[in-house]
């Protein structure tokens, strides 16, 4: 049996869509009442808690994760269902052990730890956050496993299921007016508590009881590859620390305080929320297995051509994300949020701007990885040498916007030094009239935003909807440009051949044709 089919990717492309378009309303509407709910001072903790997840994450890493991510879609191709469900059991209770080491090792450190970072009277959240952080690596893992299965109804199902019960539980705790830090811990860990049950059946169900009974133990020769790409990666995820917004809010703390870890925490989730509409983030386990199943004779090939694909469909979500920002960032957070942090609303478009330069790095990363460049991706971590100079330099002077700048341009370094090392397979094949004519149109689009700002009055509620609708109309017109080629319609067509192809076809992203090209 193939997992990885024409069919396969079409099934798990439409339920990745309605189950992310669910997973979506409910993270926004629930970040709008967290946001109203607490504190400045809680938010920030709340922030300040979350970004020790990344940590453990490195700290414990042991490159697990990504041994999983690569390894599991190769062994189900090749029908070695007992290798799959092995590596998958090997990988959670290794991560399950070392998780509970460091937590402990931290809670035992805490009076040496917490006053670094000002959150010395928070050890009993710390503690409630600890279960949390357990679950969320579990729940993780079954994601990718589940993925690798193209099961994403029971994977990205569970990411709305995350979303779903922290909504309830946030309005819950709003209406009774006890919406306190610890409750907000106490929510969230059963909205992981019950995603990681409902994975956990599933995979259980569908596909422990298909892999074949006995005992299973890869070879020497595949134990070797195994830990030479999960040592390498082990020493990237430790580089990926201190590129991330998360390693931001440690030495916002330090420098600065926990509230400013609130602000700059609002707006770079508020980024994140827009990025998980990303054609290469929306569909990620989607990709991964198909792109890691590409057979070594037809990379060369295939590589480009899907590199080229994630980009523009990428780029194609992003541009009007900046456009609105740009535009639009102060209204939107007086609207939505009721006004809290407007005074930094600039931030938001300095952070979007960072992020739409860095929407290459999922798809060149994934065509380092298929070329198992660990090393590669290894040194590019070194740029977060950078990144720390950058933010101790900045912070003093320049505040949470120093830290976007560090950390965006820290992005940037190392997106193109990993793209350097790969680019004879990362070809973006129309680069050149996907850049002319997205830079002539939004650049368009922002002006008419702009002066039809100033003509629709001061309501905000007006504002947004009008700048909504000129965005709309730039993202149709984007549709329909050179900035998505011949190629990437002819792919889509492959995939998406069944009734969505209809609406495809009528806003432009398909062509008339609907004979897949071979191959694709």
């Amino acid at each position: 049996m193939s997992f990885y089919t024409h069919g396969q990717a079409r099934r798990s492309l439409i339920d990745t869509v309605a189950f992310r378009v669910i997973s979506q309303i409910c993270t926004l509407l629930g970040y709008v009442v967290l946001v109203r709910g607490l504190s400045k001072e809680d938010f920030g903790v709340f922030n300040l808690l979350y970004a020790f997840i990344p940590v453990i994450s490195t700290i414990a890493s042991l490159g697990l994760e990504q041994t999983l991510r690569r390894y599991q879609p190769e062994y189900l191709q090749a029908g070695n269902t007992a290798g799959a469900a092995w590596l998958v059991r090997f990988v959670a209770s290794t991560r399950f052990g070392t998780n509970v080491i460091l937590l402990s090792l931290i809670l035992l450190g805490w009076n040496h730890l917490a006053p670094l970072l000002k959150v010395e009277p928070y050890r009993a959240e710390f503690v409630v956050f600890c279960l949390l952080v357990l679950l969320h690596f579990q729940a993780g893992i079954l994601q990718l496993s589940l993925a690798a299965h193209m099961l994403h109804r029971y994977s990205v199902g569970s990411i709305a299921i995350v979303a779903i019960v922290k909504l309830i539980a946030y309005c819950l705790l709003w209406w009774r007016d006890t919406f306190t830090l610890q409750h907000a811990i106490i929510a969230d860990t059963v909205a992981f508590g019950v995603a990681y049950a409902f994975m956990l059946l599933a995979y259980r169900r569908l596909c422990v009881g298909a892999a074949p009974r006995g005992r299973y133990r890869p070879v020497l020769v595949e134990r070797r590859r195994l830990l030479r790409y999960g040592v390498f990666n082990n020493f990237n995820d430790a580089g990926t620390l201190v590129l991330s917004s998360k390693s931001d809010s440690l030495f916002i703390a330090a420098i600065i305080d926990p509230i400013s870890v609130g602000i700059y925490a609002f707006y770079t989730r508020l980024n994140e929320m827009a990025h998980q509409l990303l054609p290469g983030r929306l569909f990620e386990n989607v990709v991964q297995p198909l792109f890691f199943a590409v057979p070594q004779e037809h990379a060369g090939d295939r590589l480009p051509r899907y590199f080229s694909l994630l980009l523009n469909l990428n780029l194609m979500m992003q541009w009007p994300v900046l456009a609105y920002a740009t535009v639009y960032h102060a209204e939107f957070v007086e609207f939505v949020f009721g006004g809290k942090f407007i005074e930094h609303s600039w931030l938001l478009p300095v952070i979007v701007a960072f992020a739409t330069i860095n929407v290459i790095a999922g798809p060149v990363t994934l065509v380092a990885q298929y070329e198992e460049k660990v090393q590669v991706i290894l040194w590019s971590k070194l740029f977060g040498i950078y990144n720390i100079i950058a933010l101790l330099a900045l912070l003093p002077i320049a505040g949470v916007y120093g830290a976007a700048i560090a950390s965006g341009s820290a992005q940037a370094m190392k997106n193109l030094f990993i793209w350097w090392h790969v680019r004879r397979r990362a070809i973006w094949t129309n680069a050149i009239a996907a850049l002319v004519s997205s830079i002539i149109l939004w650049s368009v689009v922002i002006a008419a935003c702009f002066f039809l700002k100033h003509v629709a009055g001061k309501t905000a509620l007006l504002q947004l909807s009008v700048g909504a609708v000129v965005v709309a109309v730039g993202a149709l017109l984007h549709v329909r440009s050179s900035a998505i080629s011949i190629e990437d319609r002819s792919i889509l067509e492959g995939v998406l051949g069944g009734r969505e192809a209809v609406l495809l076809r009528k806003i432009g992203l398909l062509g008339r044709s609907r004979n897949p090209p071979p191959g694709t």
